[in-house]
């Protein structure tokens, strides 16, 4: 291999290196929805989407999953925008379980199930 081979592999190289290195960054920094649970008064609480993206097909439960009970505190939200809140009655009484928990789910990138948990206390 000559100098002139070695310095095209080695250009060549270090330009896979950098797509493969931009393409990683554009990955870390894509728009994505992010939750947040805001307490409230009177058991209700307020789910915020704090992210940059909207997430569609968008339910959040309250429950246990200990102690399961039909459609536990369910909302089914539909498509939610950054900024946007869905309240949720999400408040423990005496002598429930201590694992309740709100639980987020919507369709993500790809149309994957994507899924965000917050216990309750």
């Amino acid at each position: 291999m000559d100098a002139g081979d070695v310095a095209t592999w080695v250009g060549s190289t270090a330009a896979v290196v950098a797509a493969v290195a931009s393409v990683a960054v554009w990955w870390l920094e894509r728009p994505v929805p992010a939750w947040e649970l805001q307490y409230e008064t009177r058991g209700v609480s307020l789910v915020r989407n704090t992210g940059r993206a909207s997430a569609k097909e968008v339910r959040v439960c309250a429950g246990s999953a200990s102690r399961p009970m039909p459609n536990d505190h369910r909302v089914d939200a539909g498509t939610i925008a950054p900024g946007e809140v869905i309240p949720i009655i999400a408040s423990r009484d005496m002598g429930d379980p201590a694992d309740w928990a709100v639980e987020v789910t919507w369709r993500g990138r790809r149309g994957r199930r994507a899924k965000w948990t917050r216990p309750i206390v």
